[in-house]
């Protein structure tokens, strides 16, 4: 096995995989979003955590009323510095029919921020395993 067969098949299959998984967690957001049901929420804090850095990030915390009446309260799931919300603002919230602790913030950022970024890395890794196969074996008669 040659060395450019080789990074084709571990940068092409990172690419692939990343790109298999960012379809999957596209389509189950799609998913969410068509099924889901909409309600009017409140940011009641921030919750507060420590990244791979040691440096501190905010997820708001939110409290929505569900059909029904029920209050429910979420913690995002996505962590930002600085804090993307403050606390007592309004937001609206996507939550799930049968499952009402499923609940997201519908912000189109926040939803299809992780499978975009894979994505997009797993796109840059295929193309680059792709084009290492292709100028390596001479193809477009490319030079090193």
């Amino acid at each position: 096995m040659d060395d450019p067969f080789l990074f084709l098949l571990i940068f092409g299959g990172v690419g692939v995989l990343l790109l298999l998984i960012a379809a999957f967690l596209w389509i189950r957001t799609r998913r969410f979003v068509a099924d889901a049901l909409r309600a009017k929420g409140k940011v009641v804090r921030l919750a507060q955590s420590r990244d791979s850095e040691g440096d501190t990030v905010y997820a708001p915390v939110v409290e929505f009323t569900a059909r029904g009446g029920g209050v429910r309260r979420f913690t995002d799931p996505v962590s930002t510095s600085p804090a993307g919300y403050k606390v007592g603002q309004r937001v609206e919230v996507l939550y799930h029919r049968q499952d009402q602790d499923r609940a997201r913030l519908a912000s189109k950022f926040r939803l299809y921020f992780a499978p975009a970024l894979l994505g997009l890395i797993g796109l840059v890794f295929a193309c680059v395993g792709i084009g290492i196969m292709l100028f390596s074996s001479g193809g477009a008669d490319a030079q090193w």
